[in-house]
C-alpha cells in the first residue's frame, strides 16, 4: 500500500505563500493588483464641495467684516445724534433764557422789587420805585389767591428752579409723563400713566423701574412736600356725568389728604384744546365740556382748601383755543417748551 501524502506537503518545509499564484482583476508587470480608479462623478462632487464650502466661508466672512463695519457706522451716528441732542438742548436753554430775559426787562418793576429783595439796592430813588412796584405786585397777587374768588391767570416767564421740586410729587395723565420724557424732572418725582383719571390714580397702577403700584400709594410711601395733581382730560367727553366726575375727584383729593397730612396739596385745570384737534374730535371733547369740568374742580378745591391754578386760561388764545406755540400736533398734549411755562406759574403759586 502506497504512503498517502498531503497535497501541500512540501517534503516538511512550510509552503511560501508568496509564490502561491494570485489572481489579478488586470495584468500588471509584476501580476500585483492594479488601483482602482475613482469614478468621474466621484471625483466631480468631491470638487463641487469643496468649492460650496469655501463659499460659505466666504459668505460668513463677508457677513461679519460687514457687521462690524456697520457697528462701527452705528456707532458714530449715535454719537452724532447725541451731539445733536445736547445741541438742541442748549438752543433751548438759549431760548429759555432769552425768554427770560425779555420778560424781565419788560416788567421793570418786577426786577426792581427782585434786587430790593437781595439787598443789592441802596440808593433811595430805587426803594423808592421798589416800593412802587411792591405795591403792584402784591395787588396781582391778590387777583390769583386760591380762593373762591375770580382769579386772573398767571402768566409766567419759561423759567423755574427744578431743585425747587425735588421733594414734590406730580399726578397726572400721559401731559405729566412729558415732566421726566423731556427732562425736566426726575422720573422719581412724577406718578404717571397714559388714560389717568382722578379715580385710576386710586387703583390703577403705574409700572416703573423704581415703583409699581398706583399713584395714591406711591404719595403714601413718599410722603412729598407738595402733590400737583392734573387729571380730567380722560374722562371728560359728551357723555360725562359731572356728578360722578366731581365725586371721582373729591375722593381723590380727601384720601391723599388722609393718606399724606403734611403734604401741600394744588390742582392744576385741564388744560384746552386746538380748535383742529384730532384726539378731540375723536373723543368728542369741546373747550365748552373742559370749562364745565375745570369749573367743578375749582368748587372742589374751594370747598376743601386745596390751592386751584388756573393754567387752562395761560395756555388758551383770544378766543378760547389751545394757543398754537404751546400744543402738540395732536392739539392737546404739551410740546416740549410748554413745560417751563408751567412749571414756573405752578412754582410762582407755591411760592407766595
Amino acid at each position: 500500500m502506497s504512503e498517502y501524502k498531503s497535497p501541500n506537503n512540501r517534503n516538511g518545509k512550510r509552503p511560501t505563500y508568496h509564490n502561491v499564484p494570485v489572481k489579478t482583476s488586470g495584468k500588471s508587470k509584476y501580476n500585483i493588483p492594479k488601483r482602482q480608479k475613482l469614478p468621474t462623478s466621484v471625483i466631480v462632487t468631491n470638487v463641487l464641495m469643496i468649492g460650496v464650502i469655501l463659499a460659505i466661508c466666504g459668505v460668513v466672512f463677508a457677513i461679519a467684516f460687514n457687521n462690524i463695519k456697520y457697528d462701527k457706522a452705528d456707532a458714530s451716528k449715535n454719537n452724532s445724534k447725541n451731539a445733536a441732542v445736547v445741541s438742541s438742548s442748549s438752543t433751548l436753554s438759549t431760548q429759555v433764557q432769552s425768554t427770560a430775559s425779555t420778560v424781565q426787562s419788560a416788567a421793570v418793576s418786577d426786577t426792581v422789587s427782585s434786587t430790593v429783595d437781595t439787598g443789592l439796592v441802596s440808593s433811595s430813588t430805587e426803594i423808592v420805585e421798589s416800593s412802587s412796584s411792591t405795591e403792584s405786585s402784591l395787588s396781582t397777587e391778590s387777583t390769583t389767591s386760591t380762593s373762591s374768588t375770580e382769579q386772573d391767570p398767571v402768566v409766567p416767564a419759561a423759567d423755574f428752579n427744578a431743585e425747587f421740586f425735588n421733594n414734590d410729587l406730580f399726578i397726572g395723565d400721559s401731559i405729566f409723563t412729558g415732566l421726566y420724557l423731556y427732562g425736566y424732572l426726575d422720573h422719581r418725582n412724577v406718578a404717571a400713566a397714559v388714560g389717568y383719571t382722578p379715580y385710576g390714580a386710586q387703583t390703577t397702577v403705574f409700572d416703573e423701574n423704581y415703583y409699581s403700584g398706583s399713584a395714591v400709594d406711591y404719595a403714601k410711601k413718599m410722603q412729598p412736600t407738595r402733590i400737583i395733581i392734573m387729571l380730567g382730560s380722560n374722562c371728560l367727553s359728551p357723555q360725562t356725568d359731572f356728578d360722578d366726575f366731581e365725586t371721582g375727584y373729591r375722593g381723590l383729593l380727601n384720601t391723599l389728604k388722609t393718606e399724606c397730612p403734611n403734604s401741600k396739596i394744588l390742582v392744576v385745570s385741564v388744560p384746552p384744546i386746538t380748535s383742529d384737534s384730532s384726539l378731540a374730535s375723536y373723543s368728542g371733547i369741546t373747550n365748552t365740556i373742559i370749562n364745565n369740568g375745570n369749573n367743578v374742580i375749582k368748587s372742589l378745591c374751594d370747598e376743601l382748601g386745596i390751592t386751584y391754578y388756573d393754567l387752562n386760561s395761560v395756555l388758551k388764545d383770544e378766543n378760547g383755543y389751545f394757543k398754537a406755540d404751546y400744543a402738540e400736533v395732536d392739539g392737546l398734549h404739551f410740546k416740549g417748551t410748554t413745560y417751563p411755562v408751567m412749571l414756573s406759574g405752578i412754582q410762582k403759586i407755591l411760592q407766595q
